[in-house]
């Protein structure tokens, strides 16, 4: 009969009481495994791979920065506080404070022209669209300082090496030439690799303009209607009392930054030109227009519409409309005009489409410069 084998009870016992037992220990962290490695390598027990070489050794990893001797101490640092804020940089200045433009040329040195010109006489440079664009301008140092190292207010010739030895005739030939070459005032550049031309090696430099931290002062009556023994002193009232008649003034109707009839004085004095000379050409001014003739051109009245508005006739063929159209389309639409006036059987010499003061149209034009005046 064959035989079954059994498998003992007491050895599964014993590796499940071992797999528990090792379960319930506590994991090794981090550090603990860091220092216990450090640990065999500092007793032989464990020993460096070959290419650790190529990373540096593995405890420079966990130095402090205390251990460097070089290393910066906060400590010895100083203690920071408000006075610190009053400390300025050289682009830092104010010249209402009394501070020196930092920009101001150093007298002790020779500059080039603010304008360098080519054999026509024209700037170099120059371009009538985007302006000046040469980097040689009246900052540019023409008599360079040398070097610390060999100027003669400076140097040292127990440091330098000498050039020749003494009593060579070589000296008295390098002094001249070197002489001669300062006398030349060559401005020396390199070629930027940036702009691609011609850069000035020595320059003085430029702080920039001040910082504009607020707005200009201005004097208080900057105004030009009220008379300084008329104007309210509010620096003598309280803030509340002040703030009341500041109110008071801006709701009059005469308040005292525009006297009552100083509005009406001014457009009076625009026009009073035209009824001295008794011309009407160049205002808005009505004049006298053919009852007849208005009621022949009354189609091309009303295509025309809102967009004109007829003053006078001048001369029985010379027409002249107030336009409330775009400043754009003015010369085009007075042709227009003329034309709906021929196809009336109307004689006409000319159409004139007055519009004041106005010569242009910043909110339709985008604030260009090239529309107007026509």
């Amino acid at each position: 009969m064959r035989r079954t084998p059994i498998t003992s009870s007491s050895t599964t016992s014993t590796a499940l009481s071992a797999a528990k037992k090792k379960s319930a220990e506590p994991k090794e962290t981090e550090m603990e495994i860091r220092d216990r490695i450090l640990a065999e390598i500092d007793s032989g027990m464990r020993q460096y791979p070959s290419w650790i070489s190529e990373y540096g050794e593995p405890q420079d990893e966990f130095l402090l920065d205390d251990d460097d001797d070089g290393a910066i101490d906060a400590s010895t640092l100083g203690q920071w506080d408000e006075k610190d804020l009053q400390d300025k940089f050289d682009y830092e200045w104010n010249p209402d404070e009394g501070d020196q433009d930092p920009n101001n040329l150093d007298p002790a040195y020779e500059y080039a022209a603010p304008f360098q010109l080519d054999e026509e006489g024209i700037e170099v440079g120059y371009n009538p669209i985007f302006g000046r664009s040469n980097p040689i301008d009246g900052r540019a140092i023409l008599n360079p300082p040398d070097s610390y190292v060999i100027d003669k207010k400076t140097r040292d010739d127990r440091l330098v090496p000498k050039e020749f030895p003494d009593g060579d005739i070589e000296i008295k030939a390098n002094e001249d030439v070197i002489a001669l070459r300062k006398s030349l005032k060559i401005i020396e550049t390199h070629t930027d690799p940036f702009l691609k031309m011609e850069v000035p090696n020595h320059m003085a430099k430029w702080h920039g303009y001040p910082e504009q931290l607020s707005f200009p002062k201005q004097d208080y009556m900057n105004n030009r209607f009220t008379k300084p023994e008329d104007r309210t002193d509010f620096d003598k009232l309280g803030p509340a009392r002040a703030r009341q008649l500041a109110v008071q003034l801006a709701r009059a109707r005469n308040n005292e930054w525009l006297p009552e009839g100083t509005s009406e004085a001014y457009h009076a004095s625009k026009t009073a030109i035209y009824k001295e000379k008794g011309v009407l050409t160049g205002s808005t001014l009505p004049g006298k227009a053919d009852p007849e003739v208005v009621a022949k051109i009354q189609p091309a009245l009303d295509v025309l519409g809102d967009v004109v508005e007829l003053l006078s006739i001048e001369a029985d063929t010379v027409f002249r409309f107030k336009y409330h159209g775009l400043i754009k389309n003015k010369r085009g639409m007075s042709a227009w005009a003329g034309v709906l006036i021929r196809n009336c059987d109307v004689d006409c010499t000319g159409v004139v489409f007055e519009t004041g003061f106005r010569k242009r149209d910043p909110a339709y034009d985008g604030g260009s410069h090239w529309y107007g005046p026509y």
